[in-house]
């Protein structure tokens, strides 16, 4: 009987009927023939948190690394960045990055409210629930990428980014989503 794996040098010491059966003849490898599976690693995120509500998160600091104070979030006055006006239709501006629009607009949600789709930097993501996060991923074909995600614990909103999502230019763009998500307050 011809043992397929005694090409390899393999035996069967159980079975010494199991070995090579005379064949010399070396047979070819696959080794490299077909595309090894690289693994997929976890993306490192930049933590951003949403600190010193008072009373609300309306009124907090959002700090990065290095504990580096990175934006002041105020309802009674405009931010140098960021505008929410909270009319029966809440509208956001983020200067420079977002023109004037309707937050249902920009956050809009879908048709079986599962997720919520954004544009932004002429592309369009998708925040959809994940455990306790909700995510943002890069929407469209393919595998989606995550860029950031969301969560509260222990009434503390927390915010991660990767690195890319910082270098596209997201930063600003999911720090006033965060805000929005999780507001309490409702956007549509």
């Amino acid at each position: 009987m011809w043992n397929p794996y005694a090409q390899g040098g393999w035996t069967n010491t159980a079975n010494p009927n199991a070995g090579s059966s005379g064949r010399s003849v070396p047979q070819p490898s696959i080794f490299g023939a077909l595309p090894y599976p690289t693994p997929i690693s976890s993306p490192t995120f930049l933590t951003f948190r949403f600190s010193s509500c008072s009373p609300t998160l309306l009124d907090s600091t959002v700090t990065g690394p290095k504990s580096r104070t990175f934006f002041r979030v105020k309802t009674d006055s405009p931010t140098p960045v960021v505008i929410i006006e909270w009319l029966k239709h809440p509208i956001v501006e983020i200067r420079n990055i977002l023109s004037k629009r309707q937050t249902s607009h920009w956050l809009a949600l879908s048709a079986d409210k599962s997720y919520r789709t954004m544009s932004a930097l002429g592309k369009t993501f998708v925040w959809a629930p994940d455990g306790k996060y909700i995510c943002l991923y890069s929407a469209g074909l393919g595998a989606p990428q995550i860029y950031a995600r969301v969560f509260r614990e222990d009434g503390e909103v927390t915010l991660e980014l990767t690195q890319e999502a910082v270098q596209i230019g997201l930063l600003e763009l999911c720090v006033t989503a965060a805000l929005l998500l999780q507001s309490g307050r409702n956007i549509d």
